[in-house]
Order: C-alpha cells, then structure tokens, then sequence
C-alpha cells in the first residue's frame, strides 16, 4: 500500500508532505523530519511505528482479468470486477453492490475495533498454544530425566546386588577352603611328628652302633626297634584315608540365563495421546453465556466421567486439601501431607511432575497460563510462576490462610479472624471485607465476575455475597453435611461437596433450586475439593483419600 496519507504535525502548521511512518499511539503519519523529532521527546520514546512499506499490501485488481474491483458480492463476500461480474456471479444479482457502497463504513472503529479483537484474540490463542507446547516439551524433558534417572537405579541396583553376592561367594569360598586346608594340616602336623621321633631314633641307633656295649645295644634296639614300630603303626593310620580337595564353582543356572538372554533393562514407552487445545472464542463465549443464565435448567446438567484416579503418595489420613484445572486440562494437586511439592497431573491421571514450593500449600488458584497463587497455613501467600517455578511475590499474615480464588485480576483469600482480603495480581493489598467470614468454620471459596461465595462447614451453609460487601443469599440443605470445596459455572450456579455425606450438589445461581449430583455410590467418600473450567467445562472432585474424578459436565 503506497503512502499517500500527510504528515499529522507539518498539516497542522499547513505544510504538505507525505508521511513515512505511522504512529499507532497517535493514529497520525509522519514524515522523516517530524519522526525525528517524535522520537526525541520523552512522550513519544515508547511509541509503536510503522513503515508503510511494512503495511499490508491490498491488492486493487482482479488477479483473473487485470481490472480493477468495482463490484462487491455480498453472497460470495468477495470483490469483483466487471468482468467477473458478468462471467461468475450473474446469478447474484440482488447482491451485487458497488465497491463505494460495500467500503462507506469500514473505517468505521466498530468494525476496525471487531478486526483489531479477532486478531488480539487469535494472538492470544496462539501464545497460549505455543505456551502448552513449552511446557509440553518441559514436561518431556522432565520425564526423561526421570527414565534416566530409573535407569540409573536399576543399574545401582543391579551393582549393588552382584557386590553382595560376590562378597557372600567369597566368604563362603574363604570359610570351605579354609576348613579343608586345616584338614590337611593337622595330617600333616601329625607326620612331621612323627618323622622327628622316627629322625631321632635313628640317631640314638647310630650312637649305641658306635659307643654302647653289648647289653646297651641287646637292650636299646628292642625298645628303638618297639617305639619304630608304633611310630609305623601311627603312619599307616593316617596315612591309610587321606582326604585330596578339589574347589571348583557351579555357576547358577538363572546366572546363566541372565547373562545369556537378557539384552535390556526394560523398554522405553512412548504414549501419544491426541488432545485438543481449546481455542477460546471471546465474543462467542459471552453470546453464549448470556444465553445459557436465561435458559439453562437445572435438570439439564449432567456429568459425564472421563477419568477416575488415585492421587500418588496420599496416606489414609486425610490429606488432599486443594486442586485446580489448567487451560491446558492438566490438573494441580495440593496434599497436605506431603512436603514442599504441589502435584501435576494431566487429564488421565498420569503423573506428570511435582512442583516445588516453598512450605506445606493449603489451597491455590490460576491466576493466568503461567501463574498461580498458593495460600499456606503458615501465614502466608506466594504467586508462583509454574513454568519457571519461581517465586513472583509473597505476602505474610497474621492468621493462618485457607480458601484462595482469582478473578478479573483480583486475588481473594480466606485468612483467619480477618475475613476475606483482596489483593491484586502484583500482591498489593487492596482491602478486607467480610469480617463475619472469618471464622475458623468457613474455610473454602469462589468467585464470578461480582460475586463471591464461602462455604460454612460447622453450619452447613453457603454463603453469598456481593463483591461490593452486600449479602445476596444464603443456603442450607440438610442432605449437605459439612460443606467443604465449592466452585461456580458461568452461568452462576454453584457446585459444592459435603465432606461427611459425600455428596456432590448443584445451587441455582439464585438460590431457588439445587440438584444432587453425586453420591457415594459414584464413589465419593468424603470428597473436600471440587473445581470448575469454565473453558473447557471440565469438574474435578477428589475426595480426601486421594480418589479423584475428571467429569465433563454438559
């Protein structure tokens, strides 16, 4: 698109030039000179230029016959030339429209505004994908060391086991061949005794020959003669069963066949599981939840179960204290049994990662597709990034904190003896309300747009009330015993679990009406946490034990 738009500030002192840049902050051109001087004051240092050249470059003729488009066809919605007109589209007559016609009203800024939106949105969309496929491969890369690190193991086990077994084949080999050398030896003791007493004898036999008389050696060679005798007797008793050893090794026969068949350690998996990326449209969500507050009925909610697991390392006490549904359906799981680490799992229960954090979490919420914000008994409220894992602010309390929710930029949090505390994304403290809220009875809640809920779990009741600090109405049901986790749908209705009569019910946004929806014959056994998405109409309920469930409500 050639430039023939003039320069804002030189029109304004009724000089003419052409404009190169456009400013998007000023909506006005500028030419060279005045981009100069734009550019040099402190205001206009931050604004967004553009090059003409770098516009987009609207084609004014028809590409079939080389003629310029005069013609818009509003069935086909595209420009035409004459040409076309009397070749393709004859038969759209009535809504054939002059191209002045068609263009009257597109500068107008509801309809560049629309343009502007659907393209922001579709950016939007677009980020959060490539912000799901960074994680996606984070969570690959996390997974593998994880494969590595089991590997690692089996081999140290492995190591471990042949080092033992080695050092008890040894001792043993040690201890045998110990034993049948002292046998040996004690022959052999025996017989070097005895050739010193034979040696000796021999000696005293040569003396008497050469030194001793006749009655000497009458008498000394019989009793040499007698003692050589025994001597020999002595001999051939030990030497009569003289016991030879062989040490040999008999290799077993699973060693064998260990070291013959096995190639591997195990197998690398790969599971490829097809999901589907909610691309959220904005103006037809709100078109379609202004439709549903009018017609929607209670009767009409049903849940379809997509997924039923166990949360991984929950003890029998009672532990699992929070959860949460990501855009991207992974699940975050907080246990407070566990040390430091909030659980990530994806849609179908598989584990995907422990987060760390920095004490034991009570509750969180999402506050967008990187941040979350975590509440902790301890006193105290983190924002944590969860594709980096770093903290991005902590606010400490007085009082232990519980129930924590987000919306519309705002963070609300349930902390003890205050109420309920407002902060904005930044972790500034904005205000507190709801006094009568902070009670150690009232631990859970949730929000819409202009509303806020807590759930009472000594009195059985719901509360409602306005962000503004107004109370709309309360609810009571006595098949709903110690109401615990609560969440909202857009249309406003409540969900809410009753710990002590496992159950899951559903409250009409204006308190007329509720629905049970679970039982413990669905296998709810006392459930604490339920969570809506209102983007991708996923629930999410886990009961205490760690038993969870992922329902699709339509």
């Amino acid at each position: 698109m050639s430039s023939n738009i003039q320069c804002g500030p030189c029109s304004h002192v009724n000089t003419k030039n052409n404009a190169h840049k456009w400013c998007t902050n000023c909506e006005e051109g500028l030419c060279v000179k005045c981009e100069q001087v734009h550019k040099s004051k402190k205001l206009g240092r931050d604004h967004k230029l553009i090059s003409f050249d770098d516009n987009v470059r609207v084609n004014l003729k028809c590409h079939f016959h080389g003629k310029e488009f005069n013609f818009y066809c509003k069935t086909h919605d595209e420009a035409i030339c004459g040409t076309c007109f009397s070749l393709q589209h004859k038969h759209c007559f009535d809504s054939i429209i002059t191209l002045g016609e068609a263009a009257e009203n597109a500068k107008r800024p509801i309809a560049l505004g629309d343009l502007i939106d659907s393209i922001n949105g579709t950016l939007v969309n677009i980020k959060n994908f490539i912000d799901n496929r960074n994680v996606a491969i984070t969570n690959l890369r996390i997974e593998e060391e994880g494969v590595r690190k089991s590997i690692s193991e089996i081999r140290e086990n492995v190591n471990n086991l042949l080092d033992e077994l080695e050092k008890k084949m040894l001792n043993e080999l040690s201890e045998r061949c110990g034993n049948c050398i002292s046998k040996s030896e004690n022959v052999l003791r025996q017989l070097n005794g005895t050739e010193k007493e034979i040696q000796l004898l021999k000696e005293h036999t040569l003396q008497l020959k050469c030194f001793g008389t006749d009655l000497e050696i009458f008498l000394g060679t019989r009793q040499i003669n007698k003692k050589v005798l025994e001597d020999v007797q002595s001999v051939k008793s030990v030497t009569s069963s003289v016991q030879d050893y062989k040490i040999g090794f008999d290799k077993h026969p699973r060693i064998i066949s260990f070291l013959q068949d096995l190639d591997y350690f195990g197998k690398i998996k790969v599971e490829e599981i097809t999901i589907s990326l909610p691309y959220k449209e904005e103006k037809n969500d709100q078109a379609q939840i202004v439709h549903m507050l009018a017609v929607q009925s209670l009767d009409s909610i049903r849940l379809l179960l997509r997924q039923k697991f166990t949360i991984k390392g929950v003890n029998k006490i009672k532990n699992v204290c929070g959860g949460v549904i990501l855009t991207n359906n992974h699940l975050l799981i907080v246990d407070k049994g566990l040390q430091r680490v909030i659980k990530e799992y994806n849609e179908d229960g598989r584990h995907i990662r422990d987060i760390p954090v920095s004490g034991k979490p009570f509750d969180l919420t999402v506050i967008d597709i990187d941040r979350i914000a975590v509440s902790y008994n301890d006193r105290y409220m983190e924002i944590l990034n969860i594709k980096d894992n770093e903290v991005n602010a902590k606010v400490a309390f007085k009082w232990p904190c519980y129930g924590i929710a987000c919306q519309n930029g705002k963070v609300y949090i349930k902390v003890l003896n205050e109420g309920i505390v407002e902060f904005d994304v930044s972790s500034k403290r904005l205000r507190t309300f709801g006094e009568q809220y902070g009670g150690p009875s009232i631990i859970y809640i949730a929000t819409t747009k202009n509303r806020i809920y807590c759930t009472d779990l000594v009195n059985k009741t719901i509360y409602c009330r306005s962000i503004t600090g107004a109370d709309i109405w309360t609810f009571t049901d006595e098949s709903l015993v110690q109401p615990m986790g609560i969440s909202v749908d857009g249309n406003e209705n409540v969900f809410v679990v009753g710990t002590d009569s496992s159950n899951l019910m559903v409250i009409q946004r204006k308190r007329k009406l509720s629905k049970t929806l679970l039982t413990a014959a669905d296998g709810l056994n006392n459930p604490v946490i339920v969570h809506y998405n209102q983007d991708t109409k996923l629930l999410l309920i886990c009961n205490a034990g760690g038993n969870s469930f992922v329902y699709s409500v339509i």
